[in-house]
């Protein structure tokens, strides 16, 4: 990579760093407000005191805490930077799903994926994508989970494919252009790179700027 690459990866990625575990933890925590007010006061602990909402989740578990204090464990080993144990917790938690529940089994296999994605294990990222893809095949989480592993394997312009179907579907999906802006700055498209970069961050600053 060149050094002007390196530059302009230092540019852009800081901006983006860190938000990927609260945007997904707060989503899920809005998804399930009406559900589970004591999983809502975890993951709130999840994001403020990790270590914490760990060892109430620890002993959620052996009060018979269910699902939800799995959950609530999973996602603070997650911000504990407990990646692979994390990842196995919601795998584990998506099996249960998959038979009696198939929208909260896609979510837990696409959780466990972006965990799996953090502890640098392409093999079983790609497998939980590809549990997703088998239900859903445009479900944009397992779109662009998938495209992540395909770059970690240096396969661009596979991972292309994959951010380009959700883009057409949502071209205002920054997530998915923020990944195909990494795979234009590795195939050497410095250009598009920085249109899919600035694009992410226009459309990431309006949505923490809307009511």
């Amino acid at each position: 990579m060149t050094d002007k690459r390196r530059t302009l990866l230092r540019r852009w990625i800081p901006a983006f760093a860190g938000m990927m575990v609260l945007l997904v933890s707060g989503a899920y925590a809005a998804d399930i407000s009406t559900e589970s007010p004591h999983l809502q006061k975890c993951l709130k602990h999840v994001e403020e005191m990790p270590d914490i909402a760990a060892a109430e989740a620890q002993a959620w578990i052996k009060n018979n805490g269910g699902n939800d204090a799995h959950l609530c464990r999973a996602f603070a080993q997650g911000a504990r930077g407990m990646h692979e144990d994390a990842a196995r917790e919601f795998w584990a938690l998506a099996s249960g799903f998959d038979k009696r529940d198939k929208g909260r089994g896609v979510m837990m296999h696409n959780l466990s994926g972006k965990e799996f994605l953090a502890a640098k294990d392409a093999k079983n990222a790609e497998g939980q994508f590809a549990s997703v893809l088998k239900i859903a095949p445009m479900n944009s989480a397992a779109l662009i989970g998938r495209a992540e592993t395909l770059m970690m394997s240096e396969k661009y312009w596979d991972a292309l494919d994959d951010l380009n179907r959700v883009l057409k579907n949502n071209p205002k999906n920054a997530d998915a252009l923020r990944q195909r802006g990494l795979a234009w700055v590795h195939l050497g498209n410095d250009k598009n790179a920085q249109e899919d970069f600035g694009r992410a961050q226009d459309l990431e600053a309006a949505a923490a700027n809307s009511p």
